[in-house]
Formats: structure tokens, sequence, C-alpha cells
């Protein structure tokens, strides 16, 4: 029988990425859409560990028996000395996403240092273990413009190491192989499989 996780989000593209990313056969994934949670969580911390933990520390009480996943990225970009990181979110928000990845772009294309990561930690909830963190980055670099007019948040700028491509335009069964969110979602396999 599948176990159910509970994924911290109400992003549809998220949730959807989770589902490519977890192991189907042993689990199956729902968000917070599906248990009726519409409270705002306040994304305070200063790390991406700390962020995940309080994400998932906000449902414990209301679904103190089910799996909790809850999931906190971004990008860390050299030109703007390793920012905006936790606040990837929140970065320049007088502007659009497309906005802000062409502002990026050229901010970076004035600089020497194009290196970029992207970083996701996970933190897993299961009763009566200790909370569960995983985190990790996929390194790579900005590309000199957006690739397209749409896509995930800074997946059209930043093309990964070994890679010509952004994450935008990587097949997906590239992407989810070596992106930041899949690294970590192999991790807390390995952690749910050892424990469940």
């Amino acid at each position: 029988m599948k176990k159910t996780l509970l994924l911290v989000t109400s992003n549809e593209h998220k949730l959807q990425e989770f589902k490519e990313l977890i192991d189907s056969d042993k689990f199956e994934i729902i968000s917070l859409k599906e248990v009726g949670y519409t409270q705002e969580i306040i994304e305070d911390q200063s790390t991406y560990h700390d962020q995940a933990i309080k994400k998932v520390e906000a449902l414990i009480e209301l679904f103190p028996d089910m799996i909790i996943i809850a999931d906190d990225s971004g990008i860390e970009i050299e030109a703007f000395e390793y920012g905006p990181g936790v606040y990837s979110a929140r970065f320049k928000p007088e502007m659009t996403q497309h906005q802000r990845n062409e502002w990026i772009c050229e901010q970076v294309s004035l600089s020497e240092k194009k290196h970029a990561a992207f970083v996701c930690a996970i933190a897993c909830y299961i009763k009566d273990q200790p909370i569960f963190v995983t985190v990790n980055r996929c390194f790579g670099e900005i590309s000199q413009q957006p690739t397209h007019d749409y896509g995930f948040g800074y997946d059209p700028i930043f093309i990964p190491e070994g890679y010509q491509d952004t994450f935008q335009t990587l097949p997906k069964s590239i992407k989810n192989k070596v992106s930041h969110r899949s690294l970590a979602v192999s991790s807390l396999m390995t952690y749910l499989k050892g424990l469940t």
C-alpha cells in the first residue's frame, strides 16, 4: 500500500514536479489544497534548512499522523554575492518574474562572475522521529538572456554544469536527474524507504 506524503505547498507546478520525482510505486503526494489548508506560512527564516522546517512544523499539530514534507529553494548568484538565496521568491518584488530574469542577465553580463547555484532544502516529519532535512545544490551559470517569456521561476536563466541549455529548455528527463530538487527528493526517498 502506498504511503501518502503531504507537501506543504499550494503551487501546482511544484506539486507536479514532486509527483514526477518521487517513487510513485511506494508513495503518493498531495498538496495543501487536498487537506483544505489555506493559511499563509510566513517565510522569515534566514536559511533554507530553517525555512523548510518552519513550513513542516506549521502542519504537524493539525496532521500529526501524516508524513509531512516541505521544501525551500532559491538561486545563489556569484555576481550578487551569492544572493538572492532564501529571498529568491521575494527578490525585486516590483518586477514580474520575466522582468526579474532579464534584469539579472543584464547585471551578470556586466560582470566576470557568471557562476550560480540552485539550492533546495527538504524537511520531512514522521511521527516519533526527529525532523529530517536534506540540502542539495545544482551548480551552473547564468545565461546571457532568458530562454523564454515564460517558465517557472529562474529556470529560464540557469544553465547547469555540463549543459548548454537552461533548465527551461532542457528535456524534462535530464532536468529531473540533475536539478537541485531532484537531488533533494532522491535523498528524501532514501530516508523514507529506510523508515517505512
